[in-house]
């Protein structure tokens, strides 16, 4: 099977040993979000402190979020990015798997003891489009049995949020998603994992656990492949 199919790197498609998933000149180029970093948003300090897991960043204490904190593996950036692109615009969804698997070597613990795992929602016509939701390609290769594939209803269709400005961007996602009516009494004190892909200001995961807080959750965990460090 490695003759006929071979190992690919995720970013740039060389071959590489069956138990990798970057090749040796990608490799050194990603940029992983080590401590210490903020304990909500996950944003990287520049300076080092004795206790790695209690700091909160300067926008997170001015503006707490709805969500309480952020696992992400990777600083998103071009190596990173052309990975993410061939799964999420290139209908490569055999690499949910690979993306999965680093997941979940980040998160055991978080995963393990959560109630429920879901993914940012896409609006219908939007999934129409690239016939598949790659956040919850993600959830559900990282734990089926938690997974609630329709927790979330995207409302609204907005334009896409990449050339956005931070406050673009929240106007944009502003009450964009409901909580599906069928789950409003099943969240109340559950600790929720929510999957997207690439974190970028936050403003998507962010306004869907506003609405999660709304029914009562009592937790919420964003877990993510990359995040955007300005």
């Amino acid at each position: 099977m490695e003759i006929l199919f071979p190992t690919k790197c995720l970013s740039c498609d060389a071959v590489i040993s069956s138990d990798a998933n970057f090749c040796k000149n990608c490799w050194p180029k990603l940029q992983f979000i080590k401590s210490p970093h903020c304990k909500i948003c996950s944003h990287p300090f520049e300076i080092n402190f004795q206790e790695q897991e209690n700091y909160i960043c300067a926008n997170c204490l001015k503006k707490p979020p709805f969500f309480d904190k952020t696992i992400a593996i990777y600083r998103y950036n071009p190596t990173i990015g052309k990975a993410i692109g061939r799964f999420k615009y290139g209908d490569q969804t055999f690499l949910a798997k690979k993306f999965a698997k680093i997941l979940l070597l980040k998160a055991h613990d978080e995963i393990a003891n959560c109630d429920i795992i879901c993914a940012v929602a896409l609006h219908r016509s939007k999934l129409r489009k690239r016939k598949f939701n790659q956040a919850l390609l993600l959830a559900k290769n990282l734990q089926s049995k938690k997974l609630i594939f329709d927790l979330l209803i995207r409302t609204k269709n907005q334009k896409s949020q990449v050339k956005l400005t931070q406050k673009q961007r929240l106007k944009n996602i502003k009450k964009a998603f409901l909580l599906n009516p069928k789950y409003q009494n099943l969240i109340k004190n559950k600790h929720i994992i929510l999957v997207d892909d690439v974190i970028t200001t936050s403003s998507t995961a962010n306004s869907c656990a506003k609405e999660l807080k709304k029914y009562g959750a009592k937790k919420i965990t964003i877990l993510t492949i990359a995040k955007t460090i300005f």
